[in-house]
């Protein structure tokens, strides 16, 4: 090893320690993540089309109440001004300036959900008048309401509570969810089928009618594993108490865990004036630390980190970088296996992108996968070289054998119910190909032998560095230590300026070394 390489590893390593020790040591950051329950950092993100002129977009937000803990809001508003208003009791954030063109603003904030789902207890403000008047969203006093009303004979029945729950089971087991359906709720109750937010609004429509007050609620299921998904409920107060009930989640009484509230009176999250048009959505990630242990990691001591805190950044760059921060990792791997181990590959990047195909799936089931499209795609691989076609062509075919094949692994996973086989459309189609095609040419190149020891010890390589993308531990230190970059780069500086032997070569060469000694 040269000094220049010597001391250019070196100072990166000390770089990397010394500011990793500092944060851990002086400033008390986390290092192993605490993973508490029902935390999550969350983002409405709207993207609205207009202009010239002057337009306005409004979405609603989450505030502290039982069951749920709002902190660290923040926004993102591209040029445009933006204030927090109240109506109605509801908070509500607003944008609003010159718009010509594409527009996205973002609202962020996170959340501790907690068991205690019960909503607030009903103030002066929310007056009969407020919940039993008939709206153009909630028509209470239509006729075809009326009539259904005096059909179901809900006026006979004495309590709220069990006009409620009569409302609730006629609009639960008589209407049908269809999402393409209406949202509407009297084109909902002709038709006997609609759209979530068109059931919802059809029962709270019919409790107001029978004297129950009443209003919708919009709010976001959050769990691990699936993506976040907007859910409508109706709030009744009934008994002297609220009552939550959903003719599309199949709950009356209080509302299950892991539904964060969004807005209340209203199913509409985003509304916007001016603009053209308007879509949004939600992006959410559980956090893996406590709340106090959060607010040390984004607001430490330092200004300087503080400006530098990656758990600041918008939700969806998180995730995006939380993968990205992993693939040094890998490549410090693969570059120990070649240069120190010996181990032949194909390339230099390919075990890590193959560990990286295998990340959304389980190991057993991701190796499957990847040998049955390495198999087909090698046959296929064969039978295009009788043709003699020119590479992008043949780089191209393969690319649709490659797509055919995770489609029917698709399938196959439908017909068993293996819900891991559909995560075989999430792999990186271009890195299978590219693994056929550097398989056939190394084929050609070195013979069946050759091939097959590159390919099994990519694959040996990617299966060591599979556990590294799949820690939740080594996405905490990379993501809250992305310093520990530097660290990486050293060593990988002293990997590249090793000149010495590799394992692989001491255990070729043993028998030369056997005979010296003898002799």
């Amino acid at each position: 090893m040269n000094n220049a390489a010597r001391i250019t590893g070196a100072a990166l390593l000390t770089l990397g320690l010394a500011l990793f020790g500092w944060k851990i040591f002086f400033l008390g950051l986390p290092l192993v993540p605490s993973d508490p329950e029902g935390l999550w950092a969350a983002d409405l993100a709207v993207q609205a089309r207009g202009g010239p002129g002057t337009a306005s977009v409004t979405v609603a937000l989450p505030e502290s109440e039982p069951g749920q803990v709002i902190f660290d809001e923040r926004s993102v508003s591209e040029g445009l001004s933006f204030a927090v208003r109240s109506h109605g009791g509801q908070r509500l954030g607003v944008w609003s300036g010159p718009v010509d063109g594409a527009i996205n603003v973002a609202a962020g904030f996170r959340v501790q959900l907690n068991a205690n789902t019960e909503p607030k207890a009903r103030t002066d403000e929310q007056t009969d008048d407020a919940l039993l008047g008939a709206t153009i969203e909630l028509p209470a006093r239509a006729p075809e309401v009326q009539a259904l009303l005096e059909r179901l004979r809900l006026a006979d029945v004495g309590s709220e509570a069990d006009r409620a729950r009569m409302a609730f089971a006629f609009v639960n087991d008589e209407v049908g969810i269809v999402p393409t359906g209406s949202d509407d709720a009297i084109l909902t109750l002709a038709s006997r089928e609609g759209s979530p937010s068109g059931k919802t609004r059809l029962l709270a429509t019919l409790l107001r009618a029978a004297e129950v007050p009443s209003r919708v609620v919009v709010g976001v299921r959050l769990e691990r594993g699936t993506l976040p998904t907007e859910v409508p409920w109706v709030e009744a107060y009934a008994g002297g108490r609220w009552i939550s009930m959903s003719p599309t989640e199949g709950f009356f009484g209080n509302r299950p865990p892991g539904l964060l509230v969004m807005r209340r009176g209203s199913l509409n999250l985003v509304e916007a004036t001016g603009v053209d048009a308007v879509v949004h959505r939600f992006h959410a990630i559980p956090e893996r630390l406590r709340p106090d242990e959060l607010a040390t990691m984004m607001s430490p001591s330092s200004t300087i980190l503080e400006s530098l805190s990656l758990y600041r950044l918008p939700v969806a760059t998180q995730n995006a970088l939380r993968a990205l921060l992993l693939l040094p990792l890998g490549g410090l791997a693969v570059s120990f296996f070649r240069n120190i181990v010996g181990l032949p590959t194909f390339g230099t990047f390919m075990p890590i992108l193959i560990a990286y195909t295998l990340r959304e799936t389980s190991l057993g089931l991701g190796l499957v996968m990847v040998f049955s499209v390495l198999a087909i795609g090698i046959l296929t691989r064969v039978l295009l070289d009788r043709l003699h076609l020119l590479m992008v062509p043949r780089l191209s075919i393969l690319l649709c054998i490659v797509v055919l094949v995770v489609v029917l692994l698709a399938l196959w996973g439908r017909g068993l119910d293996q819900t891991d086989l559909f995560s075989g459309v999430l792999f990186p189609i271009v890195i299978l190909t590219m693994l056929v095609e550097r398989f056939s040419i190394t084929l050609a190149e070195e013979g069946l032998r050759g091939a097959l020891v590159k390919a099994g010890w990519s694959v040996l390589i990617a299966v060591a560095v599979y556990p590294v993308f799949r820690s939740v531990l080594a996405e905490h230190i990379m993501f809250g230590f992305p310093e520990l970059l530097f660290v990486v780069m050293g060593i990988l500086v002293w990997m590249g300026a090793y000149t010495g032997y590799r394992v692989s070569d001491l255990i070729r060469f043993r028998s030369f070394a056997q005979e010296r000694d003898d002799s």
